[in-house]
């Protein structure tokens, strides 16, 4: 009787294993699926970053330029209006934006600096600024573009105050 019942249930065992060994390759493949979706990501976010390091670094630059030599609360000599409106494409930044060092990006950070109109008849008077900078970090199409909106008070003996009065991030 043993040999019958062993004949029935003769190589029923492959195809379960089969249909298991099935179900695990598809576990695998959407888990690897998931992981070079997480990698992907990863690696956009490092790129992000730098490009946001870079554009920091660049308004740190322009921040410290400022501080160099008391800023003006005068108008400008030409007529010129003080803070005009800047675009934020490329190639103006290419032409009129200031380098500023910084590894690890493909182009150096640009910043550019805008004054504001201060109260000229007041002595020691306080000059807001607003400075841009914009980074693109390695194999990003993406930049990064901040701004700092800021005070400078030249104080009689020629040293500068400045604070920060806000900061944000404009791409």
């Amino acid at each position: 009787m043993r040999a019958r019942t062993m004949r029935r249930q003769y190589g029923a065992i492959l195809p379960f294993c089969l249909v298991f060994l099935a179900l695990l390759g598809l576990m695998a493949v959407a888990g690897l699926e998931s992981l070079l979706l997480h990698e992907r990501m990863l690696a956009n976010e490092r790129r992000s970053q730098g490009g946001f390091e870079a554009a920091e670094a660049a308004l740190r630059a322009g921040e410290v330029e400022i501080g160099r030599q008391c800023p003006s609360a005068a108008p400008l000599a030409d007529g010129a209006v003080w803070g005009q409106v800047i675009e934020l494409t490329p190639q103006w930044w290419e032409n009129n934006g200031i380098e500023a060092d910084f590894a690890g990006v493909d182009a150096p950070p640009r910043y550019f600096v805008e004054f504001w109109r201060g109260n000229a008849a007041l002595p020691n008077a306080p000059v807001y600024y607003r400075v841009t900078a914009r980074a693109a970090a390695r194999a990003s199409a993406d930049a990064s573009v901040l701004q700092v909106f800021g005070v400078a008070t030249c104080n009689g003996d020629q040293t500068i105050t400045q604070n920060r009065l806000s900061w944000r991030r404009l791409g």
